[in-house]
């Protein structure tokens, strides 16, 4: 069976080997449905440049609008989803330390980058359009955006010293003063057990998941679990599976002719009244009507 979701954790390369930046730009609805729950060892910065939207970075959710900026350092787990029935449109610009630094034990990567790429020297990863800091940074991601399309001979270098600059005042304004702390530690713990069984959910999602596998996944009680599970993503891990069936379900309807029952049963749902109901609660309207639109 084809799984239509995208990575839990995208090792896909973004750019080129040599040159590993890339300038992606999307809507939500109108070109995916949202982005679930996922990381990637990429540096990522969000720009959103109409309307609204949910964005989560390591369990901490923020409804951003148009103008604001969203930093996500590597290994993070983050997505995008709509907020009700509102639009967002937006940019994202991925790259890897790589490309500003080769040597890892250069003395900017390991006094600059590898601070930076801890989320939790972060003060704050959600900048709003008011923030003083996104006076500075967004001019720059805007310059990246408008040139995105560009080969001209020295672009290159352009992007380099835009990227160098974000970081600059990142670090300069954005960086906590205060070291990694127990509690810090605590975060990457709780991080290391998600993604744990956020992987093991995209590898299983069709089958019959429990919550008692679901809970060995992070070596928890059932209670303990859904608890945590919930403090970490704002929902319950039943409500997670389901969505991230419901999503997968559309993106297999949208893409391909395979008849709505064996769409349900290919991704989890056994009972295909019950499936035909979330769908139309979660989209609007039924998997028939969504595959005509």
């Amino acid at each position: 069976m084809t799984q239509y979701r995208e990575p839990i954790h995208e090792t896909v390369s973004h750019g080129k080997k040599t040159f590993p930046y890339t300038v992606y730009h999307a809507r939500i609805p109108e070109w995916l449905l949202g982005f679930p729950l996922h990381w990637h060892d990429e540096f990522e910065i969000i720009l959103v440049t109409y309307g609204q939207g949910l964005f989560t970075v390591n369990s901490r959710t923020s409804l951003c609008h148009t103008g604001d900026v969203i930093i996500i350092p590597p290994g993070s787990i983050h997505s995008i989803e709509r907020n009700q029935n509102d639009y967002v449109e937006y940019f994202n610009i991925l790259f890897s330390f790589s490309l500003l630094e080769e040597n890892p034990e250069s003395h900017c990567f390991r006094n600059f980058l590898t601070l930076i790429s801890e989320s939790t020297c972060l003060k704050n990863c959600f900048l709003t359009q008011e923030n003083p800091l996104t006076a500075k940074i967004a001019p720059l991601a805007k310059d990246l955006i408008d040139h995105r399309d560009e080969k001209y001979s020295g672009y290159e270098l352009m992007i380099k010293s835009r990227l160098y600059e974000i970081l600059h005042h990142l670090i300069k304004e954005n960086l906590s003063d205060e070291k990694a702390s127990p509690q810090s530690e605590r975060e990457k713990e709780n991080a290391r057990k998600l993604k744990k069984v956020l992987s093991y959910t995209k590898e299983h999602f069709a089958e019959k998941i429990s919550i008692s596998e679901a809970a060995s996944q992070c070596s928890l009680s059932e209670s303990r679990f859904m608890t945590f599970f919930k403090n970490q993503t704002g929902t319950s891990y039943v409500q997670y599976l389901n969505d991230y069936r419901l999503e997968a379900a559309a993106a297999q309807i949208q893409n391909s002719h395979t008849p709505v029952t064996d769409v349900a049963l290919q991704n989890g749902f056994e009972n295909i009244s019950y499936f035909i109901r979330s769908f139309k609660k979660k989209f609007g309207c039924t998997p028939l009507s969504y595959r005509k639109q």
